[in-house]
């Protein structure tokens, strides 16, 4: 049976590996002249990753564990990662009316228009500030909370012994 620090540097890896999920994904929007239904989509699937790896820790791991040694820097800490989660909430709340005007303009049904998502609806500006906001958001208090958590990491579980 494994020890919980080894557990815990587990879990550690595990969020931290969904950082380059979340940069790639970034980037291949940020990439794309004109960000078209496959390009979004392609953009989701590592965004998927990266959430998987770092949301099944959280709800597995480090939610039951919330209150042992519960400390200023774990309320910080768990501060950081519910407004992360409440970014990805507000950007959802953009991306779900950009999902609808795709299938208003049967972009499911034929995937391969190069259509640029930004003529599909005279709304489609603010929901991609919505998107923005809440992506950059997310990501900017996902960094300050996986910084507190690997913190935590060195002070609670004693990973590293000097």
């Amino acid at each position: 049976m494994p020890r919980r620090t080894e557990i815990a540097t587990l879990v550690a890896l595990l969020v931290t590996a969904s950082l380059p999920f979340y940069l790639y994904g970034a980037w291949i929007v940020i990439d794309a002249e004109v960000v078209t239904w496959s390009v979004l989509m392609h953009h989701l699937r590592y965004i998927a990753v990266g959430l998987l790896l770092t949301t099944t820790p959280v709800v597995t791991w480090m939610v039951p564990r919330l209150l042992e040694g519960f400390t200023g820097t774990t309320a910080v800490h768990v501060f950081f990662g519910l407004q992360s989660y409440a970014f990805l909430l507000f950007a959802l709340t953009g991306i779900f009316h950009i999902f609808r005007a795709k299938r208003a303009h049967s972009l499911y049904e034929d995937p391969d228009q190069d259509v640029d998502i930004g003529e599909l609806h005279e709304n489609m500006g603010a929901w991609r500030f919505r998107l923005r906001v809440g992506v950059f958001g997310y990501l900017l208090t996902w960094i300050v909370a996986w910084v507190l958590g690997l913190l935590l990491l060195l002070l609670r579980w004693e990973v590293l012994l000097f």
